[in-house]
Protein backbone atom coordinates (compact mmCIF):
# COMPACT_ATOMS: atom_id res chain seq x y z
CA UNK A 1 0.00 0.00 0.00
CA UNK A 2 3.09 2.42 0.67
CA UNK A 3 4.49 1.90 -2.88
CA UNK A 4 1.18 2.36 -4.19
CA UNK A 5 1.06 5.91 -2.51
CA UNK A 6 4.26 5.98 -3.92
CA UNK A 7 3.15 5.73 -7.35
CA UNK A 8 -0.06 7.79 -7.08
CA UNK A 9 1.98 10.85 -6.11
CA UNK A 10 4.41 10.11 -8.92
CA UNK A 11 1.75 10.10 -11.57
CA UNK A 12 -0.27 13.27 -9.80
CA UNK A 13 3.72 14.69 -10.26
CA UNK A 14 4.10 13.53 -13.91
CA UNK A 15 0.91 15.18 -14.74
CA UNK A 16 1.28 18.26 -13.53
CA UNK A 17 4.83 18.63 -15.41
CA UNK A 18 3.02 17.80 -18.59
CA UNK A 19 0.33 20.43 -18.24
CA UNK A 20 3.96 23.07 -18.35
CA UNK A 21 4.34 22.88 -14.30
CA UNK A 22 7.62 23.50 -13.34
CA UNK A 23 7.97 25.63 -10.44
CA UNK A 24 9.15 23.68 -7.64
CA UNK A 25 7.47 25.37 -4.97
CA UNK A 26 4.26 24.91 -7.28
CA UNK A 27 5.02 21.20 -7.53
CA UNK A 28 5.49 21.03 -3.64
CA UNK A 29 2.21 22.44 -3.04
CA UNK A 30 0.65 20.15 -5.33
CA UNK A 31 2.15 17.23 -3.71
CA UNK A 32 1.22 18.52 -0.20
CA UNK A 33 -2.42 18.72 -1.41
CA UNK A 34 -2.20 15.43 -2.80
CA UNK A 35 -0.83 14.29 -0.07
CA UNK A 36 -3.45 15.62 2.95
CA UNK A 37 -6.60 14.68 0.34
CA UNK A 38 -4.96 11.01 -0.50
CA UNK A 39 -3.99 9.80 3.23
CA UNK A 40 -7.78 9.66 4.81
CA UNK A 41 -8.72 7.29 2.32
CA UNK A 42 -5.95 5.85 2.24
CA UNK A 43 -6.59 5.24 6.31
CA UNK A 44 -10.04 4.28 5.46
CA UNK A 45 -8.60 1.57 3.29
CA UNK A 46 -6.32 0.44 6.24
CA UNK A 47 -8.75 0.59 8.76
CA UNK A 48 -10.99 -2.22 6.42
CA UNK A 49 -7.82 -4.02 5.89
CA UNK A 50 -7.08 -4.55 9.35
CA UNK A 51 -10.57 -5.91 9.83
CA UNK A 52 -11.23 -8.32 6.78
CA UNK A 53 -8.24 -9.35 6.19
CA UNK A 54 -7.35 -11.33 9.70
CA UNK A 55 -10.82 -12.47 9.71
CA UNK A 56 -10.74 -14.18 5.82
CA UNK A 57 -7.03 -15.51 6.85
CA UNK A 58 -8.32 -17.03 10.20
CA UNK A 59 -11.51 -18.56 8.44
CA UNK A 60 -9.82 -20.08 5.28
CA UNK A 61 -6.62 -21.18 7.69
CA UNK A 62 -4.45 -19.39 5.29
CA UNK A 63 -1.09 -19.87 6.48
CA UNK A 64 1.79 -16.99 7.09
CA UNK A 65 3.86 -18.34 4.78
CA UNK A 66 1.23 -18.28 2.55
CA UNK A 67 -0.40 -14.77 3.14
CA UNK A 68 3.09 -13.30 2.81
CA UNK A 69 3.94 -14.96 -0.85
CA UNK A 70 0.16 -14.16 -1.93
CA UNK A 71 0.18 -10.05 -0.68
CA UNK A 72 3.75 -9.34 -2.08
CA UNK A 73 1.86 -10.16 -5.14
CA UNK A 74 -1.06 -7.83 -4.65
CA UNK A 75 0.71 -4.42 -4.79
CA UNK A 76 -1.40 -3.37 -1.28
CA UNK A 77 -4.61 -3.65 -2.42
CA UNK A 78 -6.63 -6.79 -1.05
CA UNK A 79 -9.52 -9.19 -3.77
CA UNK A 80 -10.38 -11.75 -2.27
CA UNK A 81 -10.36 -13.54 -6.38
CA UNK A 82 -7.26 -12.44 -6.80
CA UNK A 83 -5.85 -13.34 -3.50
CA UNK A 84 -7.35 -17.03 -4.35
CA UNK A 85 -6.07 -17.05 -7.37
CA UNK A 86 -2.51 -16.53 -6.16
CA UNK A 87 -3.58 -18.90 -3.54
CA UNK A 88 -3.47 -21.87 -6.06
CA UNK A 89 -0.36 -20.94 -7.37
CA UNK A 90 1.65 -20.93 -4.35
CA UNK A 91 -0.45 -24.29 -3.10
CA UNK A 92 1.74 -26.30 -5.58
CA UNK A 93 4.78 -25.81 -4.17
CA UNK A 94 3.56 -28.30 -1.82
CA UNK A 95 2.73 -31.04 -4.10
CA UNK A 96 6.25 -30.55 -5.98
CA UNK A 97 9.25 -30.46 -3.26
CA UNK A 98 11.40 -29.88 -6.00
CA UNK A 99 10.43 -26.33 -5.94
CA UNK A 100 11.26 -25.33 -2.88
CA UNK A 101 14.64 -27.21 -3.17
CA UNK A 102 15.10 -25.50 -5.88
CA UNK A 103 14.19 -21.09 -3.81
CA UNK A 104 16.16 -22.21 -0.83
CA UNK A 105 19.23 -23.26 -2.89
CA UNK A 106 19.20 -19.85 -4.94
CA UNK A 107 17.85 -18.11 -1.93
CA UNK A 108 20.98 -18.99 0.45
CA UNK A 109 22.16 -16.55 2.89
CA UNK A 110 25.94 -15.47 2.47
CA UNK A 111 28.37 -13.96 4.81
CA UNK A 112 28.46 -10.00 3.86
CA UNK A 113 31.94 -9.11 5.29
CA UNK A 114 33.67 -11.95 2.28
CA UNK A 115 36.88 -13.53 4.23
CA UNK A 116 36.54 -16.34 5.58
CA UNK A 117 33.49 -17.49 7.84
CA UNK A 118 32.52 -20.13 10.40
CA UNK A 119 29.44 -22.54 9.49
CA UNK A 120 27.47 -24.29 11.61
CA UNK A 121 26.52 -27.56 10.99
CA UNK A 122 24.38 -29.72 13.99
CA UNK A 123 24.19 -30.24 17.96
CA UNK A 124 24.36 -27.14 20.49
CA UNK A 125 24.76 -23.68 20.14
CA UNK A 126 27.92 -22.18 19.62
CA UNK A 127 28.55 -18.58 20.12
CA UNK A 128 32.58 -17.46 19.86
CA UNK A 129 33.48 -14.18 21.68
CA UNK A 130 35.90 -12.39 19.92
CA UNK A 131 36.70 -8.67 18.99
CA UNK A 132 34.64 -8.42 16.13
CA UNK A 133 32.55 -5.74 13.68
CA UNK A 134 28.68 -4.85 14.57
CA UNK A 135 26.09 -7.78 14.65
CA UNK A 136 24.27 -5.86 12.76
CA UNK A 137 24.27 -7.77 9.36
CA UNK A 138 21.59 -5.99 7.62
CA UNK A 139 17.87 -4.67 7.16
CA UNK A 140 15.26 -7.12 6.83
CA UNK A 141 10.94 -7.43 7.41
CA UNK A 142 9.24 -8.61 9.97
CA UNK A 143 7.31 -7.52 13.08
CA UNK A 144 10.03 -7.76 15.41
CA UNK A 145 9.36 -4.89 18.18
CA UNK A 146 12.94 -5.07 19.49
CA UNK A 147 15.26 -4.69 16.32
CA UNK A 148 12.72 -2.94 14.37
CA UNK A 149 14.38 0.37 13.04
CA UNK A 150 14.24 4.27 13.99
CA UNK A 151 11.99 5.01 11.03
CA UNK A 152 9.32 3.10 12.32
CA UNK A 153 9.73 3.65 15.81
CA UNK A 154 8.80 7.34 14.24
CA UNK A 155 6.06 5.79 12.73
CA UNK A 156 4.59 3.85 15.55
CA UNK A 157 4.57 7.43 17.77
CA UNK A 158 3.30 9.68 15.33
CA UNK A 159 -0.63 10.14 15.34
CA UNK A 160 -1.56 10.25 11.07
CA UNK A 161 0.88 7.29 10.67
CA UNK A 162 0.24 5.32 13.21
CA UNK A 163 -2.19 3.42 11.58
CA UNK A 164 0.56 2.44 9.18
CA UNK A 165 2.87 1.17 11.82
CA UNK A 166 -0.03 -1.46 13.14
CA UNK A 167 -0.65 -2.25 9.63
CA UNK A 168 3.08 -3.00 8.68
CA UNK A 169 3.19 -4.91 12.01
CA UNK A 170 0.29 -7.02 11.52
CA UNK A 171 1.24 -8.14 7.76
CA UNK A 172 5.36 -8.65 8.72
CA UNK A 173 6.14 -5.92 7.15
CA UNK A 174 7.99 -3.75 9.21
CA UNK A 175 11.53 -2.98 9.04
CA UNK A 176 14.08 -4.84 11.14
CA UNK A 177 17.80 -5.15 11.89
CA UNK A 178 19.21 -8.54 10.90
CA UNK A 179 21.74 -9.69 13.51
CA UNK A 180 24.40 -12.31 12.50
CA UNK A 181 23.30 -14.31 15.91
CA UNK A 182 20.01 -14.50 14.75
CA UNK A 183 20.79 -16.71 11.89
CA UNK A 184 23.59 -18.94 13.17
CA UNK A 185 22.23 -22.37 14.11
CA UNK A 186 23.33 -24.77 16.41
CA UNK A 187 26.44 -26.59 15.53
CA UNK A 188 29.16 -29.25 17.48
CA UNK A 189 31.51 -28.81 14.54
CA UNK A 190 32.93 -25.90 13.17
CA UNK A 191 34.36 -25.68 9.64
CA UNK A 192 36.05 -22.83 7.83
CA UNK A 193 34.77 -21.87 4.20
CA UNK A 194 35.44 -18.86 1.56
CA UNK A 195 32.53 -16.77 2.38
CA UNK A 196 30.93 -15.20 -1.04
CA UNK A 197 28.71 -11.90 -1.08
CA UNK A 198 24.98 -12.27 -1.58
CA UNK A 199 24.33 -11.89 -5.14
CA UNK A 200 21.35 -11.64 -7.33
CA UNK A 201 19.18 -14.10 -8.15
CA UNK A 202 18.26 -14.59 -12.25
CA UNK A 203 15.54 -17.00 -13.21
CA UNK A 204 15.93 -18.15 -16.93
CA UNK A 205 12.28 -19.34 -18.10
CA UNK A 206 11.45 -21.23 -20.96
CA UNK A 207 8.27 -19.88 -22.12
CA UNK A 208 8.07 -21.86 -25.14
CA UNK A 209 4.46 -24.07 -26.53
CA UNK A 210 6.04 -27.33 -24.81
CA UNK A 211 5.75 -26.21 -21.46
CA UNK A 212 2.29 -24.85 -21.99
CA UNK A 213 -0.15 -26.15 -18.64
CA UNK A 214 0.99 -27.37 -15.81
CA UNK A 215 4.83 -27.04 -16.79
CA UNK A 216 4.05 -22.97 -16.24
CA UNK A 217 2.15 -23.39 -13.54
CA UNK A 218 4.79 -25.28 -11.41
CA UNK A 219 7.48 -22.10 -12.60
CA UNK A 220 4.99 -19.67 -11.91
CA UNK A 221 5.09 -21.32 -8.15
CA UNK A 222 8.71 -21.16 -8.05
CA UNK A 223 8.62 -17.39 -9.08
CA UNK A 224 6.54 -16.15 -6.55
CA UNK A 225 8.31 -18.16 -3.81
CA UNK A 226 11.62 -16.31 -5.16
CA UNK A 227 10.13 -13.19 -4.85
CA UNK A 228 9.38 -13.77 -1.23
CA UNK A 229 12.99 -14.48 -0.60
CA UNK A 230 14.29 -11.52 -3.19
CA UNK A 231 11.85 -9.45 -0.44
CA UNK A 232 13.53 -10.82 2.46
CA UNK A 233 16.91 -10.85 1.86
CA UNK A 234 16.76 -7.74 -0.69
CA UNK A 235 18.20 -9.41 -3.03
CA UNK A 236 17.62 -8.35 -6.79
CA UNK A 237 15.63 -11.24 -8.51
CA UNK A 238 15.88 -11.00 -12.68
CA UNK A 239 13.75 -12.72 -14.63
CA UNK A 240 14.61 -13.61 -18.13
CA UNK A 241 11.82 -15.23 -19.90
CA UNK A 242 12.29 -16.83 -23.39
CA UNK A 243 10.67 -18.73 -26.28
CA UNK A 244 11.67 -17.48 -29.84
CA UNK A 245 13.20 -14.06 -27.88
CA UNK A 246 14.39 -13.03 -24.47
CA UNK A 247 12.79 -10.29 -22.49
CA UNK A 248 13.96 -9.45 -19.13
CA UNK A 249 12.83 -7.65 -16.17
CA UNK A 250 13.21 -7.19 -12.10
CA UNK A 251 10.63 -8.74 -10.92
CA UNK A 252 10.76 -6.63 -7.60
CA UNK A 253 10.13 -3.49 -9.03
CA UNK A 254 8.14 -4.67 -11.61
CA UNK A 255 4.75 -7.02 -9.50
CA UNK A 256 2.49 -5.57 -11.60
CA UNK A 257 3.85 -6.91 -14.70
CA UNK A 258 4.89 -10.20 -13.35
CA UNK A 259 0.84 -10.75 -12.57
CA UNK A 260 0.40 -9.83 -16.26
CA UNK A 261 3.24 -12.28 -17.14
CA UNK A 262 1.26 -14.98 -15.54
CA UNK A 263 -1.73 -14.45 -17.78
CA UNK A 264 -0.49 -15.34 -20.31
CA UNK A 265 -0.10 -18.95 -21.78
CA UNK A 266 3.24 -20.33 -22.91
CA UNK A 267 3.59 -20.44 -26.52
CA UNK A 268 6.60 -20.59 -29.93
CA UNK A 269 9.90 -22.40 -30.36
CA UNK A 270 12.64 -21.73 -28.33
CA UNK A 271 15.62 -20.19 -28.92
CA UNK A 272 18.93 -20.70 -26.03
CA UNK A 273 20.53 -18.67 -28.08
CA UNK A 274 19.19 -15.41 -27.64
CA UNK A 275 18.48 -16.24 -23.65
CA UNK A 276 21.62 -16.90 -23.17
CA UNK A 277 23.52 -13.97 -25.02
CA UNK A 278 20.98 -11.67 -22.83
CA UNK A 279 22.32 -13.63 -19.40
CA UNK A 280 25.70 -13.21 -20.00
CA UNK A 281 25.69 -9.71 -21.04
CA UNK A 282 23.60 -8.79 -17.61
CA UNK A 283 26.27 -10.86 -15.83
CA UNK A 284 28.93 -9.19 -17.55
CA UNK A 285 27.10 -5.69 -16.78
CA UNK A 286 27.10 -5.29 -13.25
CA UNK A 287 30.28 -6.75 -11.08
CA UNK A 288 27.88 -7.54 -7.97
CA UNK A 289 25.90 -10.06 -10.80
CA UNK A 290 29.34 -11.79 -11.53
CA UNK A 291 27.95 -13.71 -7.73
CA UNK A 292 24.48 -14.27 -9.05
CA UNK A 293 22.44 -17.64 -8.80
CA UNK A 294 21.03 -18.48 -12.05
CA UNK A 295 18.71 -21.25 -12.79
CA UNK A 296 17.52 -22.27 -15.78
CA UNK A 297 13.74 -23.78 -15.75
CA UNK A 298 12.42 -25.87 -18.68
CA UNK A 299 11.59 -28.99 -20.28
CA UNK A 300 15.08 -29.43 -21.91
CA UNK A 301 13.86 -29.79 -24.99
CA UNK A 302 16.36 -28.38 -26.81
CA UNK A 303 20.02 -28.88 -27.60
CA UNK A 304 22.62 -26.55 -25.88
CA UNK A 305 23.93 -23.32 -27.78
CA UNK A 306 26.80 -23.18 -29.62
CA UNK A 307 30.59 -24.17 -28.23
CA UNK A 308 31.49 -20.09 -27.86
CA UNK A 309 28.69 -19.75 -25.95
CA UNK A 310 28.78 -22.53 -23.81
CA UNK A 311 32.73 -22.02 -22.54
CA UNK A 312 31.60 -18.38 -21.84
CA UNK A 313 29.21 -19.83 -19.35
CA UNK A 314 32.09 -21.96 -17.76
CA UNK A 315 34.15 -19.04 -17.78
CA UNK A 316 31.30 -17.50 -15.34
CA UNK A 317 31.26 -20.77 -13.51
CA UNK A 318 35.19 -20.11 -12.87
CA UNK A 319 34.51 -16.13 -11.64
CA UNK A 320 31.48 -17.06 -9.28
CA UNK A 321 28.45 -17.44 -11.21
CA UNK A 322 26.23 -20.71 -9.71
CA UNK A 323 24.37 -21.84 -12.95
CA UNK A 324 21.38 -24.50 -11.54
CA UNK A 325 18.80 -26.51 -13.59
CA UNK A 326 14.86 -26.68 -13.12
CA UNK A 327 13.94 -29.48 -15.47
CA UNK A 328 9.94 -30.33 -15.78
CA UNK A 329 9.35 -33.43 -17.20
CA UNK A 330 11.30 -35.35 -19.69
CA UNK A 331 13.93 -34.92 -22.12
CA UNK A 332 16.13 -36.89 -24.79
CA UNK A 333 18.70 -34.20 -24.39
CA UNK A 334 21.60 -35.17 -21.97
CA UNK A 335 24.39 -32.51 -22.70
CA UNK A 336 22.83 -29.94 -20.17
CA UNK A 337 23.66 -31.50 -16.45
CA UNK A 338 27.96 -30.57 -17.51
CA UNK A 339 26.93 -27.40 -17.39
CA UNK A 340 25.22 -26.87 -13.76
CA UNK A 341 26.46 -26.66 -10.58
CA UNK A 342 22.93 -28.87 -9.75
CA UNK A 343 19.86 -29.85 -11.44
CA UNK A 344 17.12 -31.12 -10.73
CA UNK A 345 14.46 -33.19 -12.35
CA UNK A 346 10.66 -32.73 -11.50
CA UNK A 347 8.19 -35.12 -12.97
CA UNK A 348 4.70 -33.81 -12.93
CA UNK A 349 1.32 -35.06 -13.00
CA UNK A 350 -1.98 -33.33 -14.61
CA UNK A 351 -5.21 -32.64 -12.82
CA UNK A 352 -3.88 -33.12 -8.87
CA UNK A 353 -5.65 -30.12 -8.63
CA UNK A 354 -8.06 -26.85 -10.01
CA UNK A 355 -6.23 -25.28 -11.94
CA UNK A 356 -5.92 -21.39 -11.95
CA UNK A 357 -6.47 -19.04 -14.90
CA UNK A 358 -5.26 -15.15 -14.30
CA UNK A 359 -7.67 -12.88 -16.01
Amino acid sequence: MEGAFRVAIDNRLRFMRMRGMTDPYELAQVQQDYINEFLPRQQELLDKYLTVVPEYVAQHAVSDDEFEQCWALMGGLWNVLEFERIRLIVGLQKQYPQVLEVAKVLGRIADEEGGERVPLGGGNTKKIEHAAPSDIEGVTIGNDLTSMLPSEMAQMVDDDLNGLFVYKFATRNLQNFRYKSAVMHPSHKLQLRRARQKGPMVVCLDTSGSMAGQPERITHALIVKLLQLALRQDRDFLLIAFSYMAKAFEVRQNRARLLDFFRKQASGDTDVTDMLELCIDTLMSKPEYMSADVCLVSDYKMPVANDSLMKRVMDLRERGTRFYGLQIGETSFKEWPRYFYRIWQLNYKLNIRPSYVMK
